[in-house]
C-alpha cells in the first residue's frame, strides 16, 4: 500500500551536507589538524544517525523502492534528462580546459601512467597483467590495482582518447541512473531537480576546488561505483545490486567491513535473497578474477607493498619541503593520521603501524556494533535504509583512520551522503508496512 508524502525534518542533513562539502574542500584544514578532521568526522555520523531519529519521530517517512512506473510525467522526465544532457555538455567543455591546464605529470601522481604503461599495455600484448613490476620507485611486486581500479581505460587506450574522461564518462552514467530512479519514485519535478543536482554539485566541487587531483587520479570513477551501490540497495534486482556491489568490491577495499552488516541484516527474513545476492555477487568476484589468478596463482602476495613504502615516503614529508615542516598530506585537515604522528609515542614506523592497527580495530568494532544496533532498530529502520546508513557510519570511520590521508580519498564518503539526501527528502513516495 503507499502512502501519501510526509513532510519530515530532513533540513538537519542538508546542514550537516553543507559542513561535509565546507571542510572536504572550501574550509579544509582551517581549524587547524586537530578540529576540522572531527568536524568533518561528526557531520558524517551525524548523516547516518539522524534519519533513525526521524523514522521515530514520523514512521514511515523514507522511501522503500517499490515502484515499477514513473511519478513523473513524460514531458518532466524530458525536461530532467535535457538538463542533465546540458550540464554534461558544459561541464566536459570545462573539464577539456581542465586536461590541457593540468597535463599528466608522473611528478604530480603515478596512478594514471601506472595504469597506461603496466595494465593497459599488458592487457594489449595479452601478457600477465599481474605478473611482478619493478620500478615507479616502489620496488619489485605485483601491480596493486584491482580489475574495476583500471579495466575501463581499456576503452580510453583503444580509442586513443584522454583516459581522464573514463572517470567523468562513468559519473554521468551513474548519475543518469540515479536520476531515473528519482523519476521513478517522486512526483515533485522540483524535488527530483534539486536531488539530481546533488551529485553534480560534488563533481562540480571536486573539479573547482580540487581540479588538480581530479585531473590526476581516477577517483571520480570510484565515487561513481559507490553512487551506483548506494543506489542498488533499494532496487529488487539481484543482478543489479550484484553488479553495483561488485564494482566497489574490485577496485577497493573500502566496504569489506561493511559487507558482513549488509549481508546479515537480511536474515532471517530474507533467507533466500541473502543465498541469491551471495552466489551472484560471488560469481561476479570470480568470473572477473579468476583468469588472472589463473595468469599469476601469487597475484595478491604482497598486493599492497607498493602502498606501504608509500605511506612511509609519505610520513616523512615531500621533497619540496624544508626539513622540521609537519608531513603535507598529513596535516591538512583530513582524517587522523595527524594526531598519531604528533601525539603518539614511538618511532615513525611504530607510529604507522599503530594507526594501521587502530584503524582495523575500529573497522572491526563498528562492524560489530552495526550488527548488534541493527537487532533493536528492525523495527523502525527498513533493512535497505539501515544498509545505506551503516556504510556511510563504516566508511567515515574507515577514511578517518586513513594511513595516508590523501585529499581525493576523502571525496568517496560523499557520494553515500548524496544518496542518504535522497531517501530521507520531504516528498518521498513511501510503503507502508
Amino acid at each position: 500500500m503507499v502512502a501519501h508524502a510526509r513532510k519530515n525534518n530532513a533540513w538537519p542533513l542538508y546542514v550537516a551536507f553543507v559542513v561535509e562539502i565546507l571542510f572536504l574542500f572550501y574550509k579544509k584544514g582551517e581549524f587547524g589538524f586537530v578540529v576540522s578532521p572531527i568536524l568533518l568526522i561528526t557531520a558524517g555520523l551525524f548523516l547516518a544517525v539522524w534519519p533513525y531519529f526521524m523514522q521515530r519521530k514520523n514512521p514511515n517517512a523514507f522511501l522503500v523502492l517499490n515502484q515499477e512506473h514513473n511519478q513523473l510525467s513524460k514531458q518532466h522526465i524530458t525536461w530532467v534528462f535535457a538538463l542533465l544532457a546540458t550540464i554534461t555538455l558544459l561541464m566536459g567543455i570545462w573539464i577539456k580546459s581542465l586536461m590541457l591546464q593540468y597535463p599528466i605529470n608522473i611528478k604530480h601522481s603515478d596512478i594514471i601512467p601506472f595504469i597506461e604503461e603496466v595494465y593497459l599495455k599488458r592487457f594489449a600484448l595479452a601478457e600477465p597483467i599481474y605478473a611482478e613490476v619493478d620500478g615507479y620507485g616502489y620496488g619489485k611486486g605485483h601491480p596493486g590495482y584491482m580489475p574495476f581500479h583500471w579495466m575501463f581505460f581499456v576503452i580510453s587506450y583503444f580509442l586513443n582518447i584522454d583516459h581522464r574522461w573514463i572517470p567523468f564518462a562513468g559519473f554521468i552514467i551513474a548519475t543518469a541512473i540515479y536520476t531515473y530512479v528519482l523519476c521513478c519514485n517522486f512526483a515533485s519535478f522540483k524535488q527530483v531537480i534539486l536531488l539530481m543536482c546533488l551529485p553534480l554539485f560534488v563533481l562540480f566541487t571536486i573539479y573547482f576546488e580540487n581540479g588538480s587531483d581530479a585531473m590526476h587520479t581516477i577517483e571520480i570513477l570510484v565515487l561513481a561505483y559507490y553512487l551506483l551501490l548506494g543506489v542498488s540497495l533499494f532496487s529488487r534486482h539481484i543482478w543489479a545490486q550484484a553488479l553495483a556491489l561488485s564494482m566497489p568490491i574490485l577496485s577497493r577495499y573500502a566496504l569489506v567491513f561493511w559487507l558482513p552488516v549488509h549481508f546479515l541484516n537480511m536474515l532471517p527474513k530474507q533467507t533466500k535473497r541473502f543465498f541469491l545476492l551471495g552466489f551472484t555477487l560471488l560469481g561476479i568476484v570470480l568470473l572477473i578474477l579468476l583468469p588472472f589468478l589463473m595468469q599469476t596463482p601469487d597475484m595478491f602476495n604482497n598486493f599492497n607493498s607498493a602502498y606501504a613504502k608509500a605511506a612511509l615516503g609519505e610520513w616523512n614529508g615531500q621533497d619540496w619541503q624544508q626539513p622540521g615542516d609537519k608531513p603535507f598530506q598529513l596535516f591538512r585537515g583530513l582524517g587522523l593520521a595527524s594526531w598519531y604522528y604528533e601525539f603518539y609515542t614511538g618511532t615513525l614506523i611504530e607510529k604507522i603501524e599503530a594507526i594501521k592497527q587502530h584503524l582495523f580495530y575500529v573497522s572491526v568494532l563498528g562492524m560489530l556494533v552495526l550488527l548488534i544496533v541493527y537487532r533493536f532498530v528492525k523495527d523502525i529502520i527498513p533493512s535497505n535504509l539501515y544498509s545505506l546508513l551503516a556504510l556511510k557510519i563504516s566508511l567515515t570511520l574507515f577514511y578517518a583512520f586513513m594511513i595516508i590521508p590523501y585529499n581525493y580519498l576523502n571525496w568517496l564518503p560523499m557520494m553515500i551522503s548524496v544518496v542518504i539526501l535522497s531517501r530521507v527528502s520531504e516528498g518521498f513516495w513511501v510503503q507502508t508496512k
